[in-house]
């Protein structure tokens, strides 16, 4: 046997077991799905690329593809995003965000990457799908469940928060004196960030997204209403813009 066909085997032996074992049990599963049962809250923003028919996003979805990959230790968007479109018409759309209650959830298990769909609850036809990466066991996916999902609205597990916070939160509206935590809460993922000195002052500027939809498209417009800025000085939210005119909505 050639030494290139023995070094093959070789591989298949040792790497091939090691990839069937990186799987969920049956037990496992049965667990990870009734995690998954009922109202859940978001911790993150969930963007999807949606395929679609003639007359935009919500009307004739032929797929959703996933754009959100969480691990154990992590998650991140930037990597799906950058791949090309699989079909010239489809779009991405930022439709569901932290606090956004999801449910119907369900699991499709391919080795160690976990396809989690569920249905929005607020937003009108509206579903996402999100990909839990690296999950060899039921300690991984409760890792990754624990940074993209709570069980409670996100306000109610923090009763140490004043109630005026919480109360805002809750109505998506955002208080000066919020951290960046309560702040991302209402808001999510800002489009970017800048820091800046500011009278000897250091301070951090949030953009945050003002249409979900990324590509700007008119049918598939979606405007936040969120301020066009905010600012934030050692970690605290010291002042609220006014909310972006829809012609000056950012798109990305």
């Amino acid at each position: 046997m050639k030494l290139q066909s023995k070094i093959a085997l070789l591989l298949f032996l040792f790497i091939v077991p090691v990839a069937v074992q990186a799987e969920l049990s049956e037990h496992e599963r049965e667990s990870a799905k009734s995690m998954i049962a009922g109202t859940l809250y978001l911790r993150l923003d969930v963007p999807c690329r949606y395929g679609r028919g003639r007359w935009g996003i919500a009307a004739a979805i032929h797929h959703v593809e996933s754009l959100l990959e969480v691990s154990p230790t992590g998650y991140t968007v930037e990597r799906k995003l950058a791949l090309p479109a699989r079909h010239k018409r489809d779009r991405v759309f930022w439709g569901l965000s932290p606090n956004d209650p999801v449910r119907y959830g369900k699991l499709l298990f391919n080795g160690d990457t976990i396809q989690v769909w569920m249905e929005g609850v607020a937003l009108d036809d509206s579903e996402m799908l999100l990909d839990f990466v690296h999950i060899e066991n039921l300690d991984g996916f409760i890792k990754a469940f624990n940074l993209t999902f709570s069980k409670v609205p996100l306000q109610d597990e923090h009763p140490e928060w004043p109630a005026e916070v919480r109360q805002a939160i809750a109505a998506r509206k955002l208080v000066v004196g919020m951290s960046r935590e309560q702040v991302f809460c209402v808001v999510g993922k800002p489009l970017r960030s800048i820091s800046q000195e500011q009278n000897g002052i250091q301070q951090d500027i949030w953009i945050p997204r003002q249409d979900r939809a990324a590509d700007g498209a008119a049918r598939d417009s979606t405007l936040t209403g969120f301020p066009a800025e905010l600012t934030f000085e050692a970690d605290v939210l010291k002042s609220v813009g006014t909310a972006a005119s829809p012609s000056a909505a950012t798109h990305n």
